[in-house]
C-alpha cells in the first residue's frame, strides 16, 4: 500500500531538561535548571507553536510529540496548559497521536493519570536495558526496580505503549531474557531498537564488537517477530496499525513544526527547513530560529536517506512533486537497476515505489553511498 503523508503534519515539542544526562546521549539537554526556568520555557513553547501554526495550513495535524531531554521533568500544569493550547489552536487531539517520552524512574501515578486527562494517548518509555549493570554503565538513573514499579502504571492509563531498547553495548547481555521480562510488565505495541553509536565523550560506554552487536540485534528481531511485530523501519517494530505516526512524517517527507531549543522543522509545501539554536534563554526570548538552506543534491540525499529506511519505501510521485522532475532524470536508472539485480532494492506498486529488500535494509549505508554518487544535479 502506498503511504502518502504530504497532506499530514505534526508538532514536536523539545523538552531539553534532564536531572542527569546519560553517557550515550547526543541530544541537546541541560540539568540543574530551577523550576522557574522550566515554567517560563513551557509557556514559551505553546506561545511559539500557536504563532507558527499557520505554516501548517492546508495540512491535517495527526501527531504531537514531546521529546527530550526528559519530558517527565515537566509538572502536571505543563500538560494541562498543553490541553488548553490545543483547544485555543483548534487542534483535535482525538484525531492525533499524542506521544510523551517518559523515564520510568521519575513520576507518581497521579502525574501519569494526568497525562491521560490532558489528551496524551501514547507513551514512549525509555527502557534501554533491563539489566542494572548495563544501566549503571550507561549512566542511566533508572533501575530495574523503577521499571517494575512504574511501567505497569503507564500501561494502566495509556493503551498505546512503546519502549526504547539500545543494543551494541553491555557485555554478556541476555537480550532475549531482558525482553521477556519487559513484556511481562505491559502490552507493548511498538519497540524502537537503536544500535549504539558512541558519542565523542570521554566517559561514553565502549562499543561492542560487530559479531556481538549483530547477535544482539538478531535476538531482538527474532523475539519481536515471533510476537507479531513487523520491522517497518530499520530501527522500529510495531504491531499492525501501531507504527509511529510522528516518525513516519519524518521518513516520508510530511511536514512538522519543531518547537523548542534545538528543535528542527520541515514544511513540505515550501521545502523550507529551520532550526532553533541550542540555547534555552534565546528560545524563551524569541530568538535563535534560523532557516537551513540545502542544495538540491542535499535535499535529494535527505529524501533517499529517510525514505529508504522504511519498509514502504519511497514514492516516486512524491519525488516528482518535491523536485519537479522524474526520479530517473535526477538519479541514474542503471545504478538503481544494478542494486535491484543485486537484491538490495525492489520496485512495488507498478513501479511507483522503490524500497529496500530485507537484505538491502541490512546494507543501507552501502545502498545510499551508491545512490548519492549517481545524483545528477
Amino acid at each position: 500500500m502506498v503511504v502518502l503523508l504530504n497532506n499530514f503534519s505534526g508538532i514536536y515539542f523539545h523538552i531539553p531538561f534532564c536531572p542527569k544526562k546519560c553517557l550515550y546521549c547526543d541530544f541537546f539537554s541541560v540539568s540543574g535548571c530551577p523550576q522557574e526556568t522550566l515554567k517560563r520555557y513551557g509557556k514559551s513553547l505553546f506561545n511559539e507553536a500557536h504563532y507558527r501554526l499557520g505554516e501548517l495550513s492546508g495540512t491535517k495535524i495527526v501527531s504531537v510529540y514531546f521529546g527530550g531531554g526528559s519530558p517527565t521533568s515537566m509538572n502536571e500544569d505543563f500538560f494541562r496548559n498543553f490541553a488548553g493550547f490545543a483547544v485555543k489552536s483548534g487542534i483535535n487531539l482525538e484525531d492525533c497521536e499524542v506521544t510523551v517520552e517518559v523515564n520510568p524512574a521519575d513520576r507518581s501515578e497521579k502525574w501519569i493519570r494526568n497525562l491521560k486527562d490532558c489528551g496524551i494517548n501514547r507513551v514512549s518509555i525509555g527502557v534501554q536495558a533491563f539489566d542494572d549493570l548495563v544501566l549503571a554503565g550507561t549512566g542511566r538513573r533508572t533501575t530495574v526496580a523503577d521499571m517494575r514499579k512504574n511501567i505497569p502504571v503507564f500501561a494502566k492509563y495509556v493503551d498505546n505503549v512503546s519502549c526504547d531498547i539500545i543494543y551494541g553495548l553491555g557485555k554478556n547481555r541476555d537480550i532475549n531474557q531482558e525482553l521477556m521480562q519487559i513484556f511481562e510488565l505491559a502490552p507493548f505495541r511498538h519497540v524502537s531498537a537503536y544500535r549504539y553509536s558512541r558519542p565523542e565523550r570521554e566517559n561514553a560506554p565502549e562499543l561492542l564488537d560487530e559479531d556481538e552487536t549483530l547477535r544482539q540485534e538478531a535476538e531482538i528481531r527474532n523475539f519481536l517477530q515471533k510476537r507479531g511485530f513487523s520491522r517497518y523501519e530499520i530501527s522500529n517494530y510495531s504491531l499492525p496499525g501501531f507504527e509511529s505516526r510522528h516518525n513516519m512524517l519524518y521518513w516520508t517527507c510530511g511536514s512538522w513544526l519543531g518547537i523548542g531549543a534545538g528543535a528542527a522543522s520541515f514544511i513540505r509545501k515550501t521545502g523550507v527547513s529551520s532550526r532553533y539554536a541550542d540555547d534555552i534563554e534565546a528560545f524563551v526570548s524569541g530568538e535563535g530560529l534560523s532557516s537551513v538552506k540545502l542544495t538540491l543534491k542535499e535535499k535529494i540525499e535527505e529524501f533517499l536517506l529517510m525514505g529508504l529506511r522504511v519498509k514502504v519505501g519511497i514514492n516516486l510521485n512524491d519525488f516528482k512533486e518535491l523536485f519537479g522532475k522524474d526520479f530517473f532524470e535526477l538519479i541514474s536508472e542503471k545504478a538503481v537497476l544494478d542494486l535491484v539485480s543485486n537484491g538490495l532494492l525492489e520496485f512495488g506498486e507498478n513501479k511507483k515505489i522503490l524500497k529496500c529488500t530485507e537484505r538491502g535494509s541490512d546494507f543501507l549505508n552501502a545502498v545510499l553511498i551508491k545512490l548519492f554518487d549517481v545524483i545528477r544535479c
